[in-house]
């Protein structure tokens, strides 16, 4: 039998003889920042999954070989970022496995160390430029880089950088977009100063599906005449930016 097989059975033992009592609401870790209550961003591309640590195999690969050491997860932990946690019972497919569990307050700091020390090969040593953990999204109707003011702080917190963003100027302003070299490490959507954040990180293979959409919708924004930009900017565009409001603790600087 398996670590997580057993694991599991374990844990679903306790549950059922009561001498284990798990609140479902609890987080696997805690954060005393008070949590911005807003849509995300993009809400109608939903993320599909759950964000492996960098490196991870392909899914069902790394499943097979993941024992839930959490060895990963302490290493995230030493190196300040925690970003890593391990699935609960709620999802008994994946859990005790590590993700990503918050991109907006705890992304992945690409420090590459998870990797190096896993036991199985679950995770893979390889150069960040390489990492596929998912790929980051902007919502153009909710950037402020996009509706006519002035932000670079997801670029900036790019560990990538120009290998990642692409810019178009213009009377807008200069205008950012990801392509598809990101890694999806989430530091972009942390540092967006947007309450809740104007950028998603979603699974690759979701990408995928949805990626001649997302393309299409930026095509037509940016054939937009300078009349039409204007009434889709402050006619849509503003007033819901305006009740996110601009948070300046989270702008790279």
């Amino acid at each position: 039998m398996k670590r997580r097989d057993f694991l599991k059975i374990s844990a679903l033992g306790l549950l059922s003889t009561g001498i284990l009592k798990i609140n479902p609401d609890l987080a696997l870790s805690l954060s005393f920042r008070k949590k911005e209550e807003f849509e995300p961003p993009l809400s109608h591309i939903p993320i599909e999954g759950i964000i492996r640590p960098p490196g991870a195999l392909p899914e069902r690969e790394f499943r097979a070989k993941c024992i839930s050491c959490g060895v990963c997860v302490n290493v995230c932990h030493t190196m300040k970022y925690d970003a890593l946690a391990v699935v609960g019972l709620r999802d008994l497919k994946n859990f005790g496995t590590p993700y990503v569990k918050d991109m907006r307050d705890f992304p992945c700091g690409l420090c590459m160390e998870c990797p190096k020390h896993c036991p199985t090969g679950a995770l893979q040593p390889l150069p960040k430029e390489r990492v596929a953990m998912g790929q980051a999204l902007i919502d153009f109707s909710l950037c402020f880089g996009w509706n006519g003011d002035v932000c670079l702080s997801c670029s900036k917190a790019c560990p990538l950088g120009a290998f990642v963003f692409d810019f178009y100027n213009s009377e807008w302003g200069n205008q950012p977009y990801i392509n598809e070299k990101c890694v999806g490490c989430g530091l972009c959507v942390k540092y967006c100063p947007l309450g809740g954040s104007a950028v998603k990180v979603i699974k690759k293979e979701t990408y995928k599906r949805i990626r001649e959409e997302y393309d299409a919708q930026f095509q037509r924004l940016l054939n937009l005449s300078m009349e039409e930009r204007y009434l889709v900017v402050y006619n849509e565009n503003l007033p819901k930016i305006m009740a996110r409001g601009r948070i300046l603790e989270r702008e790279y600087r």
